[in-house]
């Protein structure tokens, strides 16, 4: 009997499969990550998974049910930037929110710098996954904080601006630091201060919409 047939007649363990399946997850995401999507092959991921490549395809039919994995499995390993708003936000005070959004942006890419580069090899190459993380998640967040600028915008704290576009302006700042930091060596040259950096960013923020 092949072992194939013996993997296909044998009871599953769920335990077994949990951790089949993070395995897989955990060395494609490190290889996507180093090589890109062109330059990995199936086989690379099994061999980094230490499992047969016929299992690649039990766990994920298609490269597309893959990347949904992979964007579920880092959206969902640790509180993110919704759990952060959703404590603050009915303080309705300002700096604390956004200081404690762009501070949990940092500390998540700073542990995980790796899924910031997949997500540009992805983009650069083609593939979904960076256009399903946006669609999923970053549009999620992006009207999370519209959501709270457009109340502030009605208690009279912040200008009548766009709260959609003022979302974007501030993300953008942190994102753009954050490519600097971790993709660009910017990390590796000297000693970054996040903290006079995110006080500097939710300064110049503030500053610009609040209502005078």
């Amino acid at each position: 009997m092949s072992t194939d047939k013996a993997l296909e007649k044998e009871a599953p363990n769920p335990r077994e499969k949990a951790s089949t399946r993070d395995k897989l997850l955990e060395a494609a995401i490190k290889l996507f990550a180093e090589k890109g999507f062109n330059g990995t092959t199936t086989k690379e991921i099994a061999e980094r998974a230490e499992v047969n490549e016929a299992l690649i395809f039990r766990h994920f039919s298609t490269k597309r049910d893959l990347y949904g994995a992979i964007i579920e499995k880092k959206i969902f390993e640790e509180p993110g930037i919704e759990i952060t708003l959703e404590t603050h936000k009915d303080s309705k005070d300002d700096a604390l929110v956004f200081t404690a959004i762009a501070t949990r942006m940092f500390d998540r890419c700073g542990k995980d710098p790796s899924f910031m580069r997949l997500l540009h090899f992805s983009a650069l190459e083609g593939h979904d996954l960076s256009d399903m993380f946006f669609e999923t998640y970053v549009e999620y967040i992006n009207m999370l904080i519209c959501d709270y600028i457009e109340t502030r915008i009605k208690d009279g704290a912040f200008r009548n601006v766009n709260p959609l576009y003022a979302s974007k302006a501030f993300i953008g700042m942190v994102v753009n630091q954050i490519i600097a930091q971790e993709l660009f060596g910017e990390k590796k040259r000297g000693k970054i201060d996040q903290e006079q950096v995110v006080a500097t960013f939710v300064g110049i923020f503030l500053n610009g919409i609040k209502a005078c």
